[in-house]
Order: C-alpha cells, then sequence, then structure tokens
C-alpha cells in the first residue's frame, strides 16, 4: 500500500523569501510492521547477506565486558536499501544494496549504538545466510527493531529551525505568534524537515546542528535518518498519512508512530552521513535525543 504525506498548507518560502530555493526531496520510508523477504528494503527484516561472509560483531567489546573474558556481540540487523526501491541513495560504483547493522549496546560518547554500513551488490551475494545470529540475551530491546517493510514516498521538505540562522529563525518564531493562524501550523513542527525515518533530504536536527567529516576531511552528507518515531504529538498534525488519518483517533496507535518499536536516546534520532568524495562511500553516524 503506498502512502502519502498531506501537502504543506501554504508556501513557507512565500513568507521567508531566504527559504527560496532551500528546499530538498527526502524519501519518507513509512515502515509499517510486516514480514519483508531478504531480497526487500526493509527495517529490522532480513539481510541478503553471502553466507561465507563472516558476520560483523562489536569491534568495542570493553565497552561491554570490562574484564579480559568477553563473548563476540553479534551485530543485529537494522536496514536494507536496495536501489530499485530508493535510488536516491548514493551507491558507490558497482553497488545497488546498502546494509546498515548496529551493536545493540549503548556505546560513548552519544549514548547510541555503534554502527557500521555494508554496500554490495546483490547479484553477487551468491548463497546467501537463511538466519542472522541470534541477538546477544543482554541486548537493550529498545535496539532490537521490529521487522518492517517500506513504503518510499517524496517528499519536498524546507531545512529544519534549529538549523537556520538565528535571526531567521526568531522572526519565524515571532510571525508564528503575529500572523492570522487560526490553524496553529508551526514551522519547526509541521513546515520545514520530515519526521521519521527516510532517506536524503534535510536532517531533522532535534538539538543544535553538527557537521561530520570522513577520515580525509570531508564533510559528510546526509544518507538517512533512523527515527524513533514517525511523527510526534506536534508534528502528527502535518505529517502522517492521508491513508491512515482515520486511525489516529483518539491516540495513535504504535504500529504507526513507532512501527519499528525502536527507542533512541529520549524518542530520538539515529542520523547517517556518507562521504560523496571518496569513493568507498564511508558513512558515520550521530544520534540526538529530546
Amino acid at each position: 500500500m503506498g502512502l502519502t504525506t498531506p501537502s504543506a498548507p501554504f508556501d513557507i518560502a512565500a513568507v521567508f523569501p531566504e527559504l527560496a530555493g532551500q528546499s530538498r526531496t527526502t524519501v519518507r520510508l513509512h515502515p509499517r510492521r510486516g514480514e519483508p523477504a531478504i531480497t526487500d528494503s526493509s527495517i529490522g527484516g532480513p539481510l541478503l547477506w553471502p553466507a561465507d561472509e563472516p558476520w560483523p560483531i562489536c569491534p568495542e567489546p570493553l565497552t561491554h565486558h570490562p574484564s579480559e573474558g568477553w563473548d563476540p556481540l553479534p551485530l543485529v540487523p537494522v536496514l536494507q536499501l536496495f536501489a530499485c526501491d530508493v535510488p536516491e541513495v548514493p551507491f558507490p560504483e558497482g553497488a545497488d544494496a546498502l546494509q546498515v547493522l548496529w551493536c545493540p549496546l549503548d556505546h560513548e560518547p552519544y549514548f547510541q549504538p555503534h554502527t557500521t554500513a555494508r554496500w554490495r551488490k546483490a547479484e553477487a551475494a551468491g548463497s546467501v545466510l537463511i538466519e542472522a545470529p541470534t541477538p546477544d540475551p543482554d541486548s537493550d530491546e529498545s535496539y532490537l527493531p521490529m521487522a518492517c517493510v517500506l513504503s518510499p514516498e517524496r517528499v519536498e521538505e524546507y531545512p529544519a529551525g534549529w538549523g537556520l540562522p538565528a535571526e531567521l529563525r526568531n522572526r519565524i518564531w515571532a510571525w508564528e505568534d503575529e500572523f492570522p493562524n487560526p490553524d496553529n501550523w508551526r514551522y519547526f513542527s509541521h513546515l520545514s524537515s520530515a519526521p521519521g525515518s527516510k532517506v536524503g533530504g534535510w536532517v531533522r536536527w532535534i538539538q543544535d546542528p553538527v557537521e561530520i567529516e570522513c577520515g580525509e576531511g570531508h564533510i559528510m552528507a546526509h544518507l538517512l535518518t533512523i527515527a524513533s518515531w514517525e511523527f510526534d504529538i506536534k508534528s502528527g498534525k502535518r505529517w502522517p498519512p492521508i491513508e491512515e488519518r482515520s486511525l489516529l483517533t483518539p491516540h495513535a496507535p504504535p504500529e504507526i508512530q513507532n512501527p519499528t518499536d525502536l527507542m533512541i536516546q529520549d524518542a530520538g534520532s539515529l542520523y547517517l552521513f556518507v562521504c560523496q568524495e571518496c569513493p568507498e562511500r564511508p558513512v558515520d553516524s550521530y544520534s540526538q535525543g529530546s
């Protein structure tokens, strides 16, 4: 089933000309609980993983096991995207699949799971692993995503409020209070960047923006966001799909608001960044919570 985001109630760039030309297209993934196959794009689903390729383990075991003795901690499948579903992903040459895995325990300094990304060519996988290793029994359940199918949708968005210059941000706040606005539309919640799990577009910063550099010193671009919630009480006025609006009263059910059952920090998001200058497309991550 395709899912459709309601259009913005009006063009905010017509009100604030500084925003003209700053819209970007993001791909909202719209995860919904289901039974994806290994050949499907998914969150929390099985990965198209070569049977002869070692399964990755946490590279920082002393984070969890201060003593010298420890058992390898297998990473958990989090996301798989194929170029046929989301061609906007900047795949390196020769690759058409992106796989993201993480350690299901907190790591310093950002209190987020250690994340790794694998680029691969789907048809080169050969014999595939039937089932991923069982997650460690000590795993944090908030980092074990439920299996979700995806319904990618392209949406235009504007920079997140925290990413705007302070002077413009203050004028927007003043306009919200002064503008005859009986429907109570707000830039941060309704008119800027889309919430939820998505690919490309603007980062929906929860706190102050940061710049992420690769090992070569290049500024990395927003690759994708893995979100705890697809929307919250405030943003739920604009961003839930039209097809599911009738299901949101009196409260949004968890299978729509939090379909993956993830909880990153305090209802936060994990942002993945990619270097588009390095040919191997290195990926790094950073998380924020409210």
